[in-house]
């Protein structure tokens, strides 16, 4: 590994980490875009590459979120009885989307990412900017008897899309069962390390016996010679982005939630 491919995955898991830990997404809606550009750049290609930035980041999203998550219960900012209604379901859900995503189409993989980013913005920006939040926050449009649900959904697509779920359970917490803004990041992070763990070891399961063309170390779809260097680069990072979450005001953390999640839809369904 050169000094060079080190220090642009270490920059390159640094954004991704704060992006973790600021908006409680994992880090995998920031570290696909990120890494679509990144590995080409350093040489690597081919047709499973999705495949591999899929595994690889579930890998990352877990240590993120769980450095993140440090952080956030430290601001008392982690709702547990939601953490564990969702966490059970989203395992069985990580575990079913990652055995779907290694034998779908990269094509398609990278398409449905994209059009997943640029819903749960519009919702977020359009709907979720002007709810109130905290104790004055309406009554939830669904009970929390369907956290459950939600969990397996969000595991599902956060596996099979290798983003870790937040994208599609900050949306949901927020607009349907009225969860306050200021502990959403901290929840999700908290059900992302359930989702993530699963994930992980399914991709390296399910990418056994696949010829893929990787410099250094690898088991199966998971990439560890990237892995380490973008984990060293985002693990602060996260904690940091924790921190300036529980400094931002609801509507601000709402507002940048879906305005950073249209711009990297964007930016993938036009590359």
């Amino acid at each position: 590994m050169t000094g060079t491919y080190f220090l642009v995955l270490l920059l390159a898991g640094g954004i991704a980490g704060l992006g973790a830990g600021f908006m409680g997404i994992g880090g995998g809606a920031i570290l696909t875009p990120i890494t679509l550009i990144v590995y080409p750049f350093l040489g690597v290609g081919g047709a499973d590459l999705v495949k591999v930035i899929f595994g690889t980041n579930m890998f990352l999203v877990t240590v993120f979120s769980l450095s993140a998550v440090i952080r956030h219960q430290r601001n008392n900012r982690v709702d547990w009885r939601v953490v564990f209604l969702l966490g059970p379901l989203a395992v069985l859900g990580s575990v079913t989307g990652s055995w779907v995503a290694a034998i779908s189409n990269p094509l398609l993989l990278k398409k449905a990412f994209a059009l997943l980013l640029i819903v749960s913005s519009v919702l977020i920006v359009v709907k979720g900017s002007t709810k109130p939040s905290g104790a004055h926050a309406g009554r939830p449009l669904l009970s929390r008897k369907l956290l459950p649900v939600l969990g397996f959904l969000t595991g599902f697509l956060g596996s099979f899309l290798g983003i870790g779920g937040g994208v599609v359970m900050i949306p949901a917490l927020i607009l349907l069962f009225s969860i306050p803004v200021t502990i959403v990041a901290g929840t999700s992070s908290s059900v992302i390390i359930f989702i993530g763990v699963a994930a992980t070891v399914s991709y390296m399961i399910y990418g056994q016996g696949i010829e893929l063309v990787l410099p250094g170390w690898s088991t199966g779809y998971v990439w560890w010679s990237a892995a380490i260097p973008l984990m060293l680069g985002g693990v602060p990072m996260a904690m940091v982005g924790a921190w300036l979450n529980s400094r931002a005001k609801a509507k601000v953390l709402q507002r940048v939630f879906g305005a950073v999640l249209l711009v990297l839809a964007l930016r993938i369904l036009l590359s």
